[in-house]
């Protein structure tokens, strides 16, 4: 009798998990209209299986190819929808922006507490709030007031790939990371700044696991979370609840140093959204004190935990390109002598002389060859090639608000890094060079697996890094 006991439960659990499912999609789908096509699925489970961990946007393109631009996947009943041209990205998050500008629901968010990070919460009120304050002070027209402090960082970073070339990453992260913190709250205590640098990578690195299709069931069933800590196979709950506790710490902890430095006159000596945002606010006791106060944490909160890790990435695969097309970074190694010079460091004013998802074969011929002059045309800016701002940052409403930030600090470290080093490949025992792979150990957020190359500063330009 054990053993029929045992199936019939089991049964009984696969036909209530299968009714839940049966009942999203038709709530999601009341006219019960077509999907997209897409691969088959498996009973329950759906496309688990076929969801790619690694290399995705490689699986992705592949499925696009096979199914379409665009293909409908399912997980334990958690649509996915994949965009595979911008054409469709185009169509339905910018054009369409207002019905496709919502977010799901992420339960992790909920038990990690984190549901407050304007790029996953709900299209409404309080993500508009956000935006509107982050635009405010990181937008096209306020990153200028920061940038003698990115060419503060700049002069930092250079002098550290002097001295270690080998930890070029971690100077990168750190680079990116102080300058925003900077930015955010205002800290000038670099050894403050690197800690809380690094406990929000980790933190990133634990939700970008957390939210992966299929990781956690709590994601397919949001009921879940509601069982108590101590229950038997609920050891996620308790994992969370820890990530949570440190999570707040993260972004309680160092807005309240500012407001306490701000209230004490220790003022930095460039603008913070910490002191815009806590100067604003109304007398303690007003009404509506606590919900704005909560608005200020939460942006400077969104502006350090989304601002640097991406941007570092990028820097990174910059190193990686040079190392893999030397002939390119002569190129623009010449246009940036030829423009600017030996005897100073490239600016931000500089840009426009310095000419210099996107993937689509329909809009570019070899998409995949890294072929910077595909954006030129007699030496200039091509207009009529889309913008790579828009496969890189998103479409539509939810476009990166801080977009502005980061193309602003990857010049300026870009350009100078062009100016000051030259990049290569490491060679073997025998001379050959060993070219670096592109690998990624987190593809939610595309963390790089560490790589070498050789960094070697250019004839002549030791004075450039001094004061």
């Amino acid at each position: 009798m054990k053993p029929i006991l045992v199936l019939a439960c089991g049964l009984g659990v696969a036909l209530a998990v299968r009714g839940i499912i049966v009942s999203r999609r038709r709530k999601r789908n009341p006219r019960r209209l077509p999907l997209p096509p897409g691969p088959r699925g498996l009973p329950l489970v759906g496309n688990l299986f076929q969801i790619p961990q690694k290399l995705p946007w490689e699986g992705y393109d592949k499925l696009c190819k096979e199914h379409g631009d665009i293909v409908y996947l399912s997980v334990f009943g958690q649509g996915v929808l994949v965009l595979g041209s911008q054409r469709r990205a185009t169509d339905l998050l910018a054009k369409r922006g207002v019905k496709y500008s919502d977010r799901p629901v992420f339960p992790v968010a909920d038990l990690m507490r984190f549901n407050w990070a304007m790029s996953i919460i709900p299209y409404g009120h309080q993500w508009r709030q956000q935006r509107q304050a982050f635009d405010q002070y990181l937008g096209h027209n306020a990153v200028q007031q920061y940038y003698p402090l990115m060419y503060e960082e700049r002069l930092g970073l250079l002098r550290q790939l002097k001295a270690e070339p080998n930890q070029f990453m971690e100077h990168l992260l750190q680079a990116f990371g102080v300058t925003i913190m900077r930015i955010a709250y205002g800290f000038e205590d670099a050894q403050k700044n690197q800690s809380l640098i690094h406990e929000v990578e980790r933190l990133i690195l634990a939700f970008a696991d957390a939210v992966a299709p299929g990781k956690y069931l709590v994601s397919s069933f949001p009921i879940l979370k509601h069982i108590p800590s101590w229950f038997p196979g609920a050891g996620f709950k308790r994992h969370f609840q820890a990530l949570g506790k440190k999570l707040e710490m993260a972004v309680w902890s160092p807005f309240e140093d500012a407001k306490q430095n701000f209230q004490l006159g220790k003022r930095s000596g460039h603008p913070s959204i910490a002191a815009g945002l806590i100067d604003a606010l109304p007398e303690e006791g007003q009404p509506n004190r606590f919900e704005l106060e909560e608005l200020a944490r939460h942006v400077c909160g969104a502006a350090y935990f989304g601002g640097y890790e991406t941007t570092s990435v990028s820097a990174a695969c910059f190193f990686l390109a040079l190392a893999n097309h030397p002939e390119v970074q002569m190129k623009a190694q010449e246009e940036i002598d030829t423009v600017i010079g030996p005897d100073r460091l490239p600016l931000l004013t500089d840009r426009e002389a310095l000419p210099a998802i996107m993937h689509d074969p329909e809009v570019f011929e070899n998409p995949f060859d890294f072929n910077p002059e595909r954006y030129l045309k007699d030496g200039k800016i091509d207009r009529s090639v889309p913008d790579a701002d828009f496969a890189a940052f998103g479409y539509g409403r939810r476009i990166c608000p801080g977009r502005q930030f980061s193309n602003d600090g990857l010049f300026v470290i870009v350009s100078s890094i062009l100016s000051v080093f030259s990049v290569s490949a490491p060679k073997d025992e025998v001379g050959n060079p060993v070219y670096p792979k592109l690998e990624i150990k987190n593809p939610s957020i595309a963390t790089l697996v560490p790589f070498k190359c050789d960094i070697t500063p250019r004839p002549g330009r030791e004075a450039l890094l001094k004061d």
